[in-house]
């Protein structure tokens, strides 16, 4: 562990080292000094060069802290040099480069004493930082008239999207998405992704957002959030825009959306619509995916790689439906709700194989899988904010949620033993689930009368109510082909309530102590009560039918307390937080009217957080924390879960919370001189008295799931990113690595097993810089995983993919677009020796009817090659499994996209 943990480090320290001094190489060209009319030095002053033919964006630069500022590799010609900053009148001059160095000396910007309405001059700048804000200009990238904002947000360097609809910025998750600095549909990052057109957007703005109670008192406390602001363009406010569209081909495909929005400075309104059978989503349905072919009901397996994101397969009907109004009262206080549904059906087929293994015998599982599962969901959240008084802030957010979820699976499993049919388990289920959830979040921040006193107090409430019946068949067929075979038959209605309600109060206290040092005493309680209701009836059939009856009220209670005393520095360059906590949890649970088991245990966790941030573009962070896990209620039930035959699950009452020590490096750099990006985060987690799974599996294939405290859990997870432009030939490069290491014990039939898993991600992409009419991509992934089990090692296993992409997007013309790519996927697996090679091509041909693409006409050819197979794959505790399913395959739909209200605006 600790030479993988070196070998990491080593890496993303000499990759940081390595590309500092390559971009740090670069020849004077252009160069210049801005100042103010009192001689002081301007930083972050955009100098632009333009085409003095149509004043396009050429090149660019911003000056540092002493306003200096050099453009190197600029080619020989003729251009229009613009310097502009915010509050000061733009300067522009003609230049004649000949490749020499060209000096201007001190470039004086004027101070602007008044406003020009509706004119803009300054020139668009394709990256700038602001303080916390990195923000990226759309021009620059090339937009097409029916992109939505996660396809914008794929062409951005250091951003990506991962499969289950996360969005990473430079290796950090986005936790919410704004418009024009307002939440937008609750801020879900997936719904305004998925249904917001990016011709509407003018810059990208990634900034890493303070806590709340930072932004008012100015004290840093160590929380913050990386959070993505979409401005609009200027046209598109005050302007009510949007877009329709519909298209229908081969095999009945159909799509068609809509959406409609109003921005004033007061007043948000927007509506959005979606309904297609393409495998479109509209919001995150990430939680009706899991499982939704799988083997059996582990719901709660824990994965030992990094992969565990569930794709998409099988046949997608998606509805959506939407309304978001919002509305600032005055200057910072406003009130903003919005109404979201969605309807999801995916149906389709899948075959899975397992391996399962322990010290006494090993066997194979395949099942052939036919599922339809239906979810439907309301969203309503509400989110009103004031901070209009300097002194006070005052935030309520509340949601309500309302799920609908039906799912029908018919499996045909069939287990082997030394390759020979053993046992078959043919399974029908039908679950109805009915979801109810409710929050309530109230913080109110009050600075005090003295400079740097604040105190701050929440409280957040939320309420859980689910009804869940399942009723299933199964058919049981034990020593197949032999004189021994038996025939069983159980018929299982389960009904299952459980209610929890969590009560979280905190109330956090600031004192200045002199010279950027501030003392906090902060504390935090909460209360959770989990509340079981099950019924199940489980008959066997035979020639006297026989009943089991299980039925109890199961209660959990949880009362968690932390104190905790602080210490914070606080400079322009520097930030700092300390601290040390005492926790107490007290746990009562157990069936009701039994005798409860109670615990009680304190805690004492020191935390640390230091950020340095040298100069603009430049951020190195350090985290260490440590955190208690608690066992969860169905690690601890006290009840034994046997509604799958073939895997038992019970709690074990005894366990213990979990300690883990988290260590968190980070580093950002963004040069703008030489256009390079650079981040990487290394995270570390060490676990005392680790919660594991012990696993029994018996002569007859069943599986019995419980928990033991068991030494210790160690988790390395390491990501580094680096983009490049090369001005010279006209395109930019970037790489990605990811990194994870995961090694823990489990228990199988009682022998001591040490799970590790290895896994390694990379990636290189290369395109071209400008892409106002082409855009060209190409890359390649490589990813693999080496999961390897003590007790046995011949069954170590390992499993590859890769990926070999290409896309080109390019403007035949004013009017027409031509869009392909092209991927190429290979998988390999030692565990079941399978190797697939998957080619899939998609491509798009429009025609705009006019020169502001108001009317499209398009021609989409998705999957030409027919190649609808997914694969999904997952190590866990004792088993291997791969799972095949089918897609949605090739399909052509001709469709047409008009754009709502896009008009230029006069005057």
């Amino acid at each position: 562990m600790m030479h993988c943990l070196w070998k990491t480090v080593f890496v993303n320290v000499f990759s940081f080292f390595f590309f500092s001094l390559i971009q740090a190489q670069s020849s004077d060209a252009i160069s210049g000094k801005v100042i103010s009319e009192g001689s002081e030095p301007l930083e972050a002053v955009a100098v632009v060069l333009l085409s003095v033919k149509d004043s396009t964006y050429v090149d660019y630069t911003v000056t540092d802290v002493h306003g200096d500022f050099k453009i190197a590799d600029a080619q020989k010609g003729d251009y229009i040099l613009n310097i502009s900053s915010l509050g000061y009148i733009s300067l522009y001059k003609n230049i004649s480069y000949t490749g020499e160095t060209l000096d201007f000396g001190n470039l004086t910007l004027v101070e602007d004493t008044y406003e020009l309405e509706g004119v803009t001059l300054t020139a668009v700048v394709p990256v700038q930082i602001k303080q916390d804000t990195i923000a990226f200009s759309t021009n620059t990238f090339k937009v097409d008239p029916d992109d939505n904002l996660e396809e914008l947000l794929n062409k951005i360097p250091g951003l990506e999207i991962d499969s289950d609809g996360k969005v990473n910025a430079q290796g950090n998750e986005v936790t919410k998405i704004m418009i024009d600095g307002k939440e937008f549909f609750g801020g879900d990052p997936s719904i305004v992704l998925k249904n917001l057109s990016a011709d509407a957007i003018a810059n990208v703005e990634i900034i890493d957002k303070k806590s709340d109670e930072s932004e008012l008192t100015g004290v840093a406390d160590g929380n913050k959030e990386v959070v993505i602001n979409f401005t609009l363009k200027e046209s598109k406010k005050n302007n009510g825009f949007g877009k329709v569209s519909a298209g229908a081909g081969l095999d009945n495909r159909y799509f068609g959306n809509l959406n409609y929005n109003k921005f004033t400075s007061k007043t948000q309104f927007s509506i959005i619509g979606k309904t297609n059978n393409i495998n479109i989503t509209g919001s995150n349905i990430q939680d009706f995916l899991k499982n939704a072919d799988g083997v059996d009901g582990d719901d709660e397996e824990e994965q030992n790689t990094a992969q565990k994101t569930k794709s998409l397969s099988g046949f997608l009907n998606t509805g959506v439906a939407g309304i978001n109004v919002g509305h600032e009262f005055k200057e910072k206080k406003s009130l903003n709700g919005d109404y979201f549904y969605n309807h999801s059906k995916n149906d389709g087929t899948s075959v899975s194989k397992r391996i399962t293994f322990s010290n006494a015998n090993n066997f194979d599982y395949v099942a052939e899988n036919e599922y339809i599962n239906t979810k439907d969901n309301h969203n309503v959240n509400l989110d009103y904010k004031n901070k209009s008084n300097p002194n006070n802030s005052l935030i309520v957010k509340g949601q309500l949620i309302s799920d609908d979820i039906k799912s029908y699976s018919n499996r045909m499993g069939r287990y082997f033993k030394e390759e020979e049919l053993s046992t078959k388990n043919d399974n029908l289920s039908n679950v109805d689930r009915d979801r109810k959830r409710a929050n309530l979040g109230i913080n109110f921040y009050q600075k005090l009368r003295k400079k740097g006193r604040s105190l701050a107090t929440g409280l957040k409430t939320s309420f859980n109510s689910s009804a869940m019946k399942n009723d299933q068949n199964t058919l049981i067929t034990r020593r197949v082909n032999t004189p021994k075979e038996s025939i069983k038959e159980l018929n299982t209605i389960r009904d299952q309530k459980l209610n929890t309600s969590i009560v979280n109060f905190n109330f956090k206290y600031t004192e200045p102590l002199g010279g950027n040092h501030y003392m906090k005493i902060e504390s935090y309680m909460s209360n959770k009560v989990d509340r079981e209701n099950v019924y199940q009836n489980k008959t066997t059939i035979s020639g006297n039918n026989k009943e089991e009856i299980l039925e109890y009220d199961y209660d959990h209670n949880e009362n968690n307390y932390q104190t905790r005393l602080a210490h914070s520095y606080t400079t322009r360059k520097i930030n700092t937080y300390t601290a040390m906590e005492l926790q107490d949890v007290i746990r009562s649970f157990g069936v009701v009217n039994e005798t409860a088991a109670v615990t009680d245990r304190l805690f004492v966790n020191p935390m640390a957080t230091v950020q340095y941030i040298p100069k603009r573009g430049q951020k190195y962070r350090f985290n260490y924390k440590k955190n208690i896990r608690r066992p969860r209620p169905i690690e601890s039930s006290t009840v034994v879960n046997d509604l799958n035959p073939f895997s038992i699950r019970k709690g074990n009452p005894d366990l213990v919370a979990e300690k883990m020590d988290a260590l968190t490096l980070s580093a950002i750099i963004h040069d703008f001189k030489s256009s390079f990006s650079f981040n990487t985060r290394l995270q570390y987690q060490y676990s005392k008295d680790a919660i594991i799974k012990s696993v029994d599996v018996d002569d007859d294939y069943i599986r019995t799931l419980s928990y033991e405290n068991n030494g210790v859990k160690r988790r390395l997870n390491a990501t580094l990113g680096f983009s490049q432009r090369i001005k010279s030939l006209g395109i930019r490069y970037s790489f990605r690595n990811r990194n994870f290491f995961n090694a823990n014990n489990a228990i199988i039939n009682f022998q001591l097993n040490e799970v590790t898993s290895k896994d390694f991600l990379f990636s290189g992409t290369l395109e071209n810089n400008n892409k106002s009419l082409v855009d060209i991509k190409a890359g390649a992934t490589y990813s693999v995983n080496n999961t390897s089990f003590s007790i046995e090692r011949d069954l170590d296993r390992k499993y590859t993919k890769q990926q070999y992409f290409s896309m080109l997007d390019c403007d035949l013309g004013k009017k027409v677009n031509f869009n392909t790519q092209f991927d190429y996927f290979i998988y390999t697996d030692n565990a079941f020796a399978s190797n697939e090679n998957i080619p899939l091509w998609n491509a798009t041909v429009s025609y705009a009817f006019s020169k502001q693409k108001s009317h499209v006409l398009k021609l989409l050819f998705i999957d030409l090659l027919d190649k609808n197979i997914d694969i999904y794959r997952r190590s866990t505790t004792n088993y291997f499994e791969e799972t095949t399913s089918e897609s949605l395959g090739r399909y052509f739909i001709v469709s047409y996209m008009h754009k709502l209200n896009s008009r230029p605006r006069k005057g």
